[in-house]
């Protein structure tokens, strides 16, 4: 089982990032990000526990810990926004709001899924993780874009967390594509790929969060907030124009 080795590994980093996190007081900079890892940790030690006092509930609590973890990984990504965006309300708070709006509607279509598919299968958390996961990359991708663009600084810490978060997303919807069209024959190379790709994440995190490093001062010529505003009253305007235009049909 190669894939134990590679799985206990995760967890001692883990554990050393959260108690470096304890001592360098960025628990409360990034809540966000070490729930989501406090949350891995706690279903890890569920699954172990499972794995030698009950085995036979082990496949079920699996899935079910899978489930609860990619809800607990969304908050990264508000993590990553809301510190790279916060200089620009009003861009962030659209971003956060769409963010979470898009998570919502996945999340409820993975709760009525099972009673349409008459049943709770695997099969719907690794759909529900490549739909997560797709959405996570978009943003993700919209956010490097308009960071570029502008030339948002960063600093280390928000670098690191992009990048090792970019580089499990990218790998997990890599994995499940390949496991989509290969089946249940990839499953063994799927156990070691995906567990490999998330240590390769948390030494990341582990190197870039060893302390705190806030995002330098961002220049006030940056035009994300006065693009904001235009891109949002034109399309008030356009919204607008929609809705009298559907009030004059209406009395037509």
């Amino acid at each position: 089982m190669w894939h134990w080795p590679i799985e206990y590994a995760g967890i001692a980093v883990q554990v050393l990032l959260l108690l470096r996190s304890a001592w360098s007081h960025l628990l409360t900079k990034y809540y966000f990000f070490y729930t989501y890892i406090v949350s891995v940790i706690l279903g890890s030690a569920l699954l172990m526990t499972l794995l030698l006092r009950m085995p036979a509930l082990y496949a079920k609590g699996y899935w079910a810990v899978q489930f609860v973890t990619l809800v607990a990984g969304y908050g990264i990504l508000l993590e990553i926004m809301n510190h790279v965006l916060t200089p620009y309300p009003g861009a962030e708070r659209f971003a956060r709001t769409a963010g979470v709006f898009a998570f919502f509607v996945i999340f409820l279509f993975a709760m009525i899924a099972p009673f349409i598919k008459s049943q709770w299968a695997p099969v719907v958390v690794i759909e529900f993780e490549r739909d997560l996961r797709s959405v996570q990359s978009l943003f993700l991708c919209v956010l490097l874009g308009v960071i570029f663009y502008y030339g948002i600084p960063i600093g280390r810490n928000m670098k690191g967390m992009i990048l090792g978060y970019g580089l499990y997303i990218v790998t997990s919807l890599m994995t499940l594509a390949v496991r989509a069209y290969a089946g249940p024959s990839f499953s063994a190379a799927w156990k070691v790929i995906q567990p490999f790709s998330f240590d390769v994440s948390l030494v990341i995190w582990l190197v870039a969060l060893w302390s705190y490093c806030a995002n330098p001062e961002p220049d006030p010529n940056i035009p994300l907030e006065q693009d904001y505003e235009a891109l949002a009253s034109r399309t008030r305007g356009v919204i607008d124009i929609i809705r009298t235009h559907l009030r004059k049909a209406a009395r037509a």
